[in-house]
């Protein structure tokens, strides 16, 4: 495989690892939006700071709990990344 697509599919799996990784905390954050906000419409409150402090402390229990794995994977691709470039996709050990 040459140079410029090793690159390319590289750059590929991070761009789908950002997605992935994000993906989570991006979908609680609209889930909880939305609650909210049909709750809101329901019984016709209209405050704006309810929903941000519930969005936001959702999106924080979110990376809490997903921060391992997501740690594994970003560490993951980059210990591919460091073989790809030093040792050929093959690693010495």
């Amino acid at each position: 495989m040459n140079m410029s697509a090793t690159l390319l599919e590289a750059t590929r799996q991070g761009l789908l690892l950002v997605l992935l990784v994000s993906l989570p905390v991006v979908a609680v954050a609209t889930v909880s939006a939305l609650l909210i906000a049909i709750a809101q419409a329901v019984t016709q409150i209209q405050d704006q700071s309810i929903g941000l402090s519930v969005r936001l402390i959702a999106v924080m229990v979110t990376i809490v709990v997903l921060a391992g794995w997501g740690g594994r994977e970003v560490l993951r691709f980059a210990r591919m990344a460091v073989e790809q470039v030093f040792y050929g996709g093959a690693a010495p050990f």
